[in-house]
């Protein structure tokens, strides 16, 4: 049971190198197919000339490198100190969930505002945060 921990964390991880192998892809054909950029600017990310679908892919594949470190240090944390339960394993999928769910929005909608200007993504990315943050105090407590 205790393995089980590492599911989501590989999920994310396979979540993380679709969207790399997406946003190479989209960029070889703006560079080759499309031909919307000329010369070196290709290879100097941010890809600023590229279209909206490649700059949100790559916004997203920057998300995926920050905050789920945390994650994954923290489901490492679990895992070494013998704390998995199934509890663990319940936030471990949600936050996965909550990360998808971010990843998808912010890839193919990506609507930044609402009434208020309040970011549609963040009635994602919060719980997400909140929910490994839950995952870091519930482990303090238990060590």
């Amino acid at each position: 049971m205790e393995s089980e921990i590492f599911l989501p964390m590989y999920y994310l991880m396979l979540l993380t190198v679709i969207v790399l192998l997406l946003s190479i892809a989209v960029r070889l054909k703006e560079i080759y197919v499309n031909k919307t950029v000329v010369g070196e600017a290709h290879r100097h990310p941010p890809f600023d000339e590229g279209s909206k679908l490649l700059k949100n892919l790559q916004r997203n594949l920057a998300n995926l490198f920050e905050f789920p470190i945390l994650f994954y240090v923290v489901c490492i944390s679990i895992f070494v100190t013998g704390k998995v339960d199934d509890y663990f394993i319940t936030l471990a999928y949600w936050y996965l969930y909550f990360r998808v769910a971010h990843s998808i929005y912010h890839i193919f909608f990506n609507q930044l505002i609402i009434k208020g200007g309040f970011p549609i993504r963040s009635l994602l990315w919060i719980p997400s945060t909140a929910t490994m943050v839950w995952m870091w105090v519930r482990f303090i407590s238990l060590v």
